[in-house]
């Protein structure tokens, strides 16, 4: 007669558990988080204190976290010991359940593991996921974590990473591009615009050079004729992406007004700036 998984796992000869195998589980399963706590503890030091590599440290985090785990649910099959039909049985029964009563969690699980080794962003990448822009701080199994420019934070679960469309504004690199939006009046000065949007770039302590400066004037036509001015230009390091269109936005306007480009009867309020991404 056919038995159940359940029979299998707590019948004779099948899957023997005392107070002795618990304990040591237990044991095995606080060591591993206290090695990952370690782990994240130690790579989040290195990446304070070698800034150049900090992507590197926080990008090895969820792959070691992965692996400890990985060690430490092997040796909790080793300490219980169930015999072949039994842990088959226990696999089966955990799928089954899983399928059955945590559909999303599967879903999630994953696309945690497709995140991970898919590689289309990693820990440290500023990335757009639906209307949430930010910097991917955690890759879980279940969830990815996002820092948002206003300092919140967002939980995205992994399966939505498979159903909608990623933006990576860095890929993997310390820099990124940064576009800041700045709207003048239309019988403004296009060159001297153009030089000093450049000039700003140039001179800026948080400019990265080794990459393309791209400056574009256009007109905006809303309530009245205004003259749009774009500028591209590269950050060093992602954390300041902020501070950069800030600093890029105050210099060129404060140069503008110094050569009188703008005319003494327009104030900075009648004008709109609009520091962004891309």
């Amino acid at each position: 007669m056919d038995t159940s998984p359940l029979e299998q796992l707590t019948g004779s000869g099948g899957l023997h558990i005392n107070a002795a195998k618990i304990l040591s589980v237990l044991l095995v399963i606080a060591i591993a988080y206290a090695v990952t706590t370690i782990i994240r503890l130690a790579l989040d030091f290195g990446a304070n204190r070698f800034p150049s590599h900090r992507l590197l440290f926080k990008r090895v985090q969820p792959l070691l976290r992965i692996g400890v785990y990985g060690v430490a649910i092997y040796y909790s099959i080793v300490i219980i010991a169930p015999e072949q039909n039994t842990l088959l049985a226990l696999l089966g029964s955990i799928a089954l359940a899983l399928g059955l009563a945590a559909k999303d969690l599967l879903n999630d699980l994953i696309g945690g593991i497709v995140v991970l080794f898919d590689r289309s962003f990693q820990i440290g990448d500023r990335v757009t996921v639906g209307s949430y822009y930010g910097e991917v701080v955690s890759i879980g199994l279940r969830s990815t974590k996002l820092q948002t420019i206003d300092d919140s934070l967002v939980t995205v679960p992994n399966s939505t990473l498979l159903t909608s469309g990623v933006s990576n504004t860095n890929a993997g690199n310390l820099d990124c591009q940064v576009v800041v939006d700045i709207y003048l009046p239309a019988r403004a000065d296009l060159k001297e615009i153009e030089d000093v949007a450049h000039e700003a770039v140039l001179t800026s302590r948080l400019a990265y050079l080794k990459k393309p400066v791209v400056v574009n004037v256009k007109d905006k036509f809303e309530e009245t004729h205004l003259t749009h001015l774009v500028v591209k230009a590269y950050v060093f390091d992602t954390r300041y992406e902020n501070s950069f269109a800030t600093d890029l936005t105050s210099r060129i306007k404060k140069e503008l007004s110094r050569r009188k480009l703008i005319p003494s009867d327009v104030r900075f309020t009648d004008v709109v700036d609009e520091p962004a991404h891309d």
